[in-house]
């Protein structure tokens, strides 16, 4: 599993940011290899957002990524926010006061 993990920040109008993420996150829901997605909001910079999503492996969120008509939706989203978006492998999990060993 892969996480990617997008970070942006919009400048522009937040009606059309989401609505341009909306189109984004129906595409991503349908392709295979997609687990679930998280969308989060700075409570101190509300303008600052973080979209996190699980796929089964890089190979899956790529192909998503390039799929035809992504490039349209991806160039409406960035016409309202800037993003970073990232994909990142689990190096570590804790929960509470369990802590794991970790990998060697």
């Amino acid at each position: 599993m892969v996480t990617m993990i997008n970070q942006m920040t919009v400048h522009g109008d937040e009606a059309r940011f989401l609505a341009a993420l909306d189109a984004i996150c129906a595409h991503m829901r349908a392709q295979p290899g997609f687990l679930d997605l998280r969308l989060h909001r700075a409570t101190a910079r509300p303008e600052r957002w973080a979209m996190t999503a699980n796929w089964s492996d890089a190979d899956a969120h790529r192909a998503a990524a390039t799929a035809p008509g992504v490039a349209a939706l991806l160039d409406r989203l960035r016409a309202e926010a800037t993003t970073a978006p990232e994909v990142y492998e689990t190096v570590e999990v804790r929960h509470g006061d369990r802590v794991p060993p970790r990998p060697v």
